[in-house]
């Protein structure tokens, strides 16, 4: 039976592809996947504002307290002198590159404009066969319309594909006023796949100790309505 497809543009030989989750950090993953069957991998996805919080607190770190005592200034490496930034997941990549023959599908969630664009490029350069745009965000503006949420998307999808030749694909939630609209908008924009995304994760918050709870509720067969709508 001939199970091959296109997808983004890559001809792939069936239309198994596992999206970005935990499996991909692993590249012994990555060849199991491949062998049983995959024709792509979606990496996990690569988040700025991460990057940025990670490079902040080695900032923090190295610096506090070093203005206490001159000598301090001296004892410690600048923070130039430290490897940030998505360098990890760019390694990840090219290694990744190096152990499978599918396709490798970058996954990206950036913080601001510059950002998308800046890692947008940086995942290419590694040797991501195609680039999937994780766009997540929870409007807190009260003033901020549908409108104007609507056009990030597209002000995002415009962006990254001025400046990467690869193949770009988008996630959408369903909770979009006229998801038709949105799609025909996106096409009109360049991207070259939707991904339909079934659900957000939605952690808990306990009241009693104020912090965030892992709440990870498996997929039911109830889950695919709204999606498949």
């Amino acid at each position: 039976m001939d199970l091959t497809t296109r997808y983004l543009g890559l001809n792939l030989r069936t239309p198994l592809v596992p999206s970005a989750s935990p499996l991909s950090d692993s590249l012994d993953n990555l060849k199991r996947m491949e062998d049983a069957g995959a024709s792509a991998v979606v990496l996990h996805s690569l988040f700025e504002e991460q990057v940025r919080s990670e490079q902040d607190a080695i900032q923090y770190q190295i610096m506090y307290g070093t203005e206490s005592f001159a000598e301090a200034l001296t004892y410690f490496p600048k923070p130039t002198e430290f490897v940030t930034g998505p360098v990890e997941y760019l390694g990840q990549i090219r290694k990744a590159k190096e152990s499978v023959r599918i396709p490798i599908i970058a996954s990206l969630n950036g913080s601001g404009l510059g950002g998308w664009i800046d890692y947008a490029k940086q995942l290419q350069q590694a040797g991501a066969d195609a680039l999937e745009l994780n766009v997540y965000f929870i409007p807190t503006e009260m003033d901020r319309t549908s409108a104007e949420i609507e056009q990030t998307y597209i002000d995002i999808a415009t962006a990254v594909k001025s400046v990467v030749s690869i193949p770009v694909a988008i996630k959408l939630s369903p909770f979009f006023s006229n998801m038709a609209n949105m799609a025909k908008r996106l096409d009109q924009a360049g991207v070259n796949g939707l991904v339909l995304f079934n659900r957000f994760y939605q952690p808990d918050i306990s009241l009693e100790d104020m912090e965030v709870q892992v709440n990870i509720n498996l997929s039911t067969t109830q889950d695919m309505r709204l999606p498949l709508r």
